[in-house]
């Protein structure tokens, strides 16, 4: 079986060029700027894009890894079908693919770019290239991909009041509260691509047609930045009616009401202008930041994960993932990743910091979503222990092991003839690339 060998040379396919894009976008740049910064204003909210997807199928790999180490049972918890759920080789190896894609086509876009390529291709066709197979790609796996898109339609149909509230529904919808950039520069792709500011690849015109277009601004932004977070509300709401308990969905239901209030306070207000006092302006959004973290906070902590028992030594009874120290340093990094997560609800035209930097956003929109991840793990142990209301069913939880439910789906098997032909493609695109590099480099 050489999985395993097909799996590891595709990983380091991926280090290498993980080293590529650093040396290229950071070092390279240093001793050589390029002429032209628009591409920072045009493509590179395209790119944060599909990096921090490509970013989320990772740390789905970790946590189904981390679930599969603990017997955390998250196939009986999700309610999925044991015969369809992807292996963790599989998740990796999609990861993989998706990583090679995004990063060689941005290398490309770059070196065209800064001219160490030549312009025969215009640059901003590189990047529509990029979403033209990535559209070709979900429609290919359609039929594997097809149960996240009715889960994602369920949380969506909750805007007219339909849509079912269960564990992986309300567990999606908490991954959607992390995406708040994602969201906006999926809304900033659509844009550049309906208006066709791509084309003509101007930072100006592309500036004026979306990034500072008022309906975008004012509008587009401010409904994708609140609206995973009115899902939440509606769910808790939702959940409030099916029960008749007030607690613990009505105070949740309040948890996101607050968050709410930050992102609206922060994108609707027109304080921020020359010549004006934003002291105010600056102490409302310091008070509601602070309101809105600690209240998140403490409900992961309290809620979420079922920690902070006085009873047991400020953790709880039970704890899957054993040792009591990896819970103490949880507790602190979610501190810290809450306060990166409110940055990430402001949009950058209207963020109250001065000179608050575009290039952190690729940065603090990924601590957002590790963060999420790590909370996922800790929060499908505590669903593990402990019922906390969304499943249909009651008892304890099996312990997961490596054992399936009916007949097994057939594996994809690759031999070593297959292995070296996909490796020998991969080496010459690889050392074409490099080749051209080099070339049009000593040209100059």
């Amino acid at each position: 079986d050489w999985r395993p060998f097909h799996l590891g040379y595709r990983s380091g396919a991926c280090l290498i060029l993980t080293f590529w894009l650093l040396w290229d976008s950071i070092v390279d740049t240093i001793y050589r700027p390029p002429k032209d910064s628009s591409w920072i204003h045009s493509m590179l909210p395209v790119y944060r894009l599909y990096f921090c997807l490509v970013l989320m199928i990772w740390l789905a790999g970790c946590m189904v890894f981390v679930w599969k180490k603990h017997r955390i049972n998250y196939i009986y918890i999700f309610e999925l079908d044991p015969r369809k759920v992807p292996t963790l080789e599989e998740i990796y190896m999609q990861a993989t693919n998706a990583t090679i894609l995004v990063m060689t086509n941005f290398i490309l876009y770059y070196k065209v770019l800064r001219g160490d390529f030549p312009s025969w291709i215009p640059s901003p066709y590189i990047t529509m290239l990029l979403v033209l197979i990535s559209m070709v790609w979900a429609m290919s796996h359609w039929r594997s991909s097809k149960r996240v898109f009715f889960v994602c339609w369920e949380v969506i149909s909750l805007l007219w009041l339909g849509g079912e509230v269960n564990f992986l529904t309300a567990f999606v919808a908490d991954v959607f509260t992390s995406m708040a950039k994602l969201w906006v520069d999926l809304a900033y792709t659509v844009c550049v691509i309906t208006t066709g500011a791509w084309i003509h690849h101007s930072a100006e015109l592309t500036q004026t047609q979306c990034a500072k277009n008022y309906y975008f601004t004012k509008v587009a932004k401010v409904i994708v930045t609140v609206l995973p977070l009115y899902f939440r509300f509606l769910q808790n709401i939702k959940l409030y009616r099916k029960f008749g308990r007030p607690f613990p969905f009505l105070p949740n239901a309040m948890k996101y009401v607050v968050s709410i209030a930050v992102g609206l306070f922060s994108s609707l207000h027109a304080a921020i202008q020359v010549g004006e006092d934003s002291a105010p302006y600056t102490a409302f959004y310091i008070l509601f930041t602070c309101i809105a973290t600690i209240y998140s906070y403490v409900w992961d902590v309290l809620m979420d994960w079922g920690l902070g028992r006085s009873s047991h030594g400020g953790l709880r009874e039970r704890l899957m993932f054993g040792r009591r120290w990896v819970y103490w340093i949880v507790i602190f990094v979610d501190l810290f990743g809450r306060f990166m997560w409110v940055i990430t609800l402001l949009p950058a035209n209207d963020n109250p910091i001065p000179l608050f930097p575009e290039l952190l956003a690729p940065f603090l929109a990924a601590i957002e979503l590790c963060r999420r991840a790590m909370w996922g793990c800790f929060r499908l142990e505590n669903e593990h222990l402990n019922n906390t209301g969304f499943r249909r069913f009651d008892g304890p939880v099996p312990d997961h092991f490596d054992t399936a439910m009916g007949p097994k789906r057939p594996r994809e098997k690759k031999d070593l003839l297959q292995i070296t032909k996909e490796l020998s493609v991969m080496i010459g695109l690889g050392g074409l690339l490099i080749g051209i590099s080099i070339y049009f480099g000593l040209k100059k």
